[in-house]
C-alpha cells in the first residue's frame, strides 16, 4: 500500500525563514526588507497602524474589537497592541494574523531586544509562541482579554477559508515591490470580504495599485503623511451600511463538567459570559473524563487533510494548556507501528516532510533502555501523558459549577431556554451547550439532531510500574492500538477495551478479561516487563465514551428548526439561533480535541471571530447530521 501511495514524499513543513540583522533590525533576505523601521519600528508601528485606525479612542469605548494582519513578522503590531490593553482594561480584543515564515522564540527575543519598553509584553508573547506547524494557534495573553489567532502559511490560501469581521486591519506585508503576492487584487478583495461595514484599515504603503485594488475591494482610501522617510501612507474605510448591533447571551448552562465542558465553560468565562456548570456527579470527571491518566496526541491523515489540520491545531493548544496547568506527567508520545494497519499509514508518514516536534521517526532515544530496541513507530514531540484531574481544575478554577444536577429536557421560553431536572426544579438561560459525553443522546433526542452516536465502555487497567519501567526509564506515553502512561503513584495506565456492552467495577469477571484484553495489547517485546502481572495487584477504571461514526467531534450550533418544546406547540424557525450548543462525541481523544473545539464554540456562542478554516469547521458542525433529523421529522 505503501509503495503505491500518491502522498509519499508529501511536504507539509513551512519553509525556515532567513533573517539577518543589520544595525540592530531584523531583514528577511528573501524578500530584501526590513521588519520594521529602523528608525524607531515602535514609533512607526504607533504612528501608522494604531494611530491609522484611531484604535486607542476606540479602545477606549469599545468592550471588544477584532483586529486582522497581513503579516505578524516580529510580532511588533501586537506588543503595541498589548501595551494599548494595559491602559484600557475595559476592552476585550481579537488579533487575527498570517505569516507564512514564522519567526522562532531565538530570533524574536533579538528582534525585541530595542524595545525595553515593551520587553514585559514581548516575554509573555514569546513564551506563549505555539509551534512552528503550518495551519491555525490559538494563544490567550493579557490574562485572557487578548485572543491571539495565528495563522501559518500563504495568506492566498488561508484568506479565503476564513470567515470573520474585522474592525481594523493592519496591512504589514514586506513592500509591494519586493513581495507582491500578499499584495495582489485577489488577497484585497478578501480583506474587503472579511471586514465589517465601517471597518477601518491603515498601511505604510501607498502604490496605486495597492489603493486603487482596495477600492475595488469596498474602502474608500485616502493618503496621509507617513512614517519618517516614508512620505504618504494609506487609511481607508470599509464602505456600506452601518454594522448592526447584536446581543450575546449573558447566562450560559454547560452541561457536564468533563473536559468538554470545562473547556466551554472556560471559553466563555474568557470572554465575559456568566457561565454555570451543571454536573450530575459528585466531582469533575465523573465520566470518561475521570481517569487517572490521559494522552494527548494528533490523528493525522497521509493527505493531510481537513480533520488531520484540526487535530494539529487541537493538539498545539492542548499541550501548551496541559504544560500551563502543571498536568504533563510525561513529555511526547511514541507511536509504535502496530497494528498492521497503522504499520502501513507510519510507513508513508517516514517519507514526508513534517514539522520536527509534529511527527519524527522513532529514535532509539525514544524508547527505555530496558525494553527491546528492535521497535519502529514515530514520535510526536508536542504529544503529552497529563493528568486530566489537574488539567480540569485549570480550566475549571473559579467557575460556579452545580453537582449532582441530572438535566431531563430543555424547552425555548421567550428567548430563553428553560431547563427540566430529575428533581422537578426548573432552571432558565440565556444559552446552553451539551457537552454531556455519553449523556448526550438523551437531552439531543429533544431537539430533533439525532446523531448517530456510538456508546462503548472502555476499561483501563493499573499496571504496577516494574524497575525497567519506572519513570526514569518510561518518561513518554505509548501507543500501539491500545496505550501505556508513563507511572503515576506508582501504576500504569494501560488501555483500553472497547466493548457495547455495559459492566461496571463490580463485574469480576468482566474486569479480568479486561485487564487480559489490555495486556494482550502490549508488543510481544515488552511483554516480560509488564505483561506477567498478578491480577490481584492491578486496579481498573471503566468509562463510557461517545463517538460517531465518521469519527469526527460534533461541535456547533443546535438550529432553531431542530429544537420544539415540551408540547410540540411552539417550534422555533429553522434558521433561527436556538441558543442551544453542543460539543460531543470526542471518543478516546477528548484531552486532545476539546480544549480547542471548547474556545471555538465559547467565541460562536458570544459572537466573537473563531476563524478556524471553513473545511474545518463544517467538518465537525451537527449540520451535518441536520438532514438526517429534518428526514426523520418528515
Amino acid at each position: 500500500m505503501a509503495a503505491k501511495s500518491p502522498h509519499l514524499g508529501a511536504d507539509y513543513d513551512l519553509a525556515a525563514p532567513e533573517v539577518s540583522f543589520h544595525d540592530g533590525v531584523p531583514y528577511a533576505a528573501g524578500f530584501d526588507d526590513g521588519y520594521y523601521s529602523a528608525e524607531d519600528g515602535f514609533a512607526e508601528t504607533r504612528h501608522v497602524f494604531l494611530d491609522g485606525n484611531d484604535l486607542p479612542a476606540r479602545m477606549a469605548q469599545a468592550g471588544h474589537l477584532t483586529v486582522a494582519e497581513t503579516g505578524f513578522g516580529t510580532g511588533l503590531n501586537l506588543l503595541a497592541v498589548m501595551d494599548l490593553m494595559v491602559r484600557y482594561p475595559q476592552c476585550h480584543l481579537d488579533f487575527i494574523s498570517l505569516e507564512a515564515f514564522p519567526l522562532d522564540a531565538e530570533i524574536m527575543a533579538r528582534a525585541h531586544g530595542p524595545f525595553t519598553g515593551l520587553a514585559v509584553h514581548a516575554a509573555a508573547l514569546r513564551d506563549a509562541l505555539p509551534p512552528r506547524w503550518p495551519g491555525y494557534h490559538l494563544v490567550s495573553l493579557c490574562d485572557g482579554r487578548l485572543t491571539l489567532h495565528l495563522h501559518y502559511g500563504d495568506a492566498s490560501d488561508i484568506l479565503p477559508s476564513l470567515d470573520f469581521q474585522a474592525d481594523a486591519w493592519f496591512l504589514d506585508g514586506f513592500a509591494p515591490a519586493r513581495n507582491p503576492r500578499m499584495w495582489q487584487a485577489e488577497i484585497l478583495a478578501e480583506i474587503g470580504r472579511l471586514t465589517r461595514a465601517g471597518g477601518t484599515l491603515a498601511s505604510f504603503t501607498a502604490a496605486g495599485e495597492v489603493r486603487r485594488g482596495l477600492e475595488a475591494a469596498g474602502f474608500r482610501v485616502e493618503r496621509v503623511p507617513g512614517f519618517g522617510r516614508k512620505r504618504q501612507m494609506i487609511r481607508g474605510w470599509r464602505t456600506g451600511g452601518d454594522a448592526r448591533a447584536s446581543s450575546t447571551p449573558k447566562s450560559v448552562a454547560v452541561i457536564g463538567g468533563g473536559i468538554a465542558g470545562a473547556s466551554v465553560a472556560a471559553g466563555l468565562r474568557r470572554r465575559g459570559a456568566q457561565a454555570v456548570i451543571l454536573e450530575r456527579g459528585a466531582g469533575f470527571g465523573a465520566g470518561a473524563s475521570g481517569n487517572r491518566m490521559a494522552l494527548q496526541s494528533p490523528r493525522l491523515s497521509v493527505d493531510h487533510n481537513a480533520m488531520s489540520r484540526l487535530s494539529a491545531s487541537c493538539l498545539s493548544l492542548a499541550s501548551r494548556l496541559s504544560d500551563a496547568a502543571g498536568a504533563v506527567v510525561g513529555s511526547g508520545v511514541v507511536a509504535l507501528d502496530a497494528p498492521p494497519r497503522l504499520a502501513e499509514r507510519h510507513a508513508i508518514f517516514r517519507t514526508q516532510h513534517w514539522p520536527e516536534d509534529l511527527l519524527q521517526p522513532l529514535q532509539a532515544s525514544h524508547i527505555p533502555a530496558s525494553f527491546p530496541e528492535n521497535q519502529t513507530g514515530l514520535f510526536y514531540a508536542r504529544g503529552r501523558a497529563i493528568r486530566p484531574d489537574r488539567l480540569l481544575a485549570h480550566l475549571i478554577g473559579d467557575l460556579p459549577v452545580r453537582h449532582g444536577v441530572t438535566v431531563t429536557g430543555m424547552a425555548p421560553d421567550n428567548g430563553m431556554i428553560r431547563l427540566a431536572t430529575e428533581d422537578g426544579s426548573e432552571l432558565v438561560f440565556d444559552a446552553v451547550v451539551l457537552s454531556s459525553g455519553a449523556d448526550l443522546q438523551p437531552l439531543l433526542a429533544g431537539t430533533g439532531l439525532t446523531p448517530p452516536f456510538g456508546i462503548s465502555f472502555g476499561q483501563v487497567s493499573h499496571v504496577p510500574a516494574q524497575a525497567g519501567s519506572s519513570n526514569a526509564q518510561l518518561a513518554t506515553g505509548v501507543s500501539f492500538g491500545g496505550y501505556l502512561t508513563p507511572a503515576l503513584d506508582g501504576f500504569h495506565d494501560l488501555g483500553a477495551t472497547f466493548t457495547h456492552d455495559p459492566f461496571d467495577e463490580s463485574d469480576a469477571a468482566a474486569v479480568a478479561a479486561g485487564h487480559a484484553h489490555n495486556l494482550g495489547l502490549l508488543p510481544a517485546s515488552w511483554q516480560d516487563q509488564l505483561g506477567a502481572q498478578d491480577e490481584d495487584g492491578l486496579g481498573a477504571r471503566i468509562g463510557r465514551r461517545a463517538s460517531l461514526p465518521d469519527r469526527r467531534p460534533l461541535a456547533g450550533p443546535v438550529t432553531g428548526g431542530m429544537l420544539a418544546d415540551a408540547n410540540a406547540d411552539a417550534k422555533l424557525d429553522a434558521n433561527v439561533d436556538s441558543g442551544v450548543w453542543v460539543l460531543g462525541g470526542l471518543g478516546a481523544r477528548g484531552f486532545t480535541l476539546a480544549p480547542l473545539l471548547g474556545e471555538i464554540l465559547a467565541a460562536e456562542i458570544m459572537q466573537r471571530p473563531a476563524p478556524l478554516p471553513r473545511d474545518q469547521r463544517l467538518g465537525v458542525g451537527p449540520a451535518r447530521y441536520a438532514t438526517i433529523a429534518q428526514g426523520r421529522r418528515d
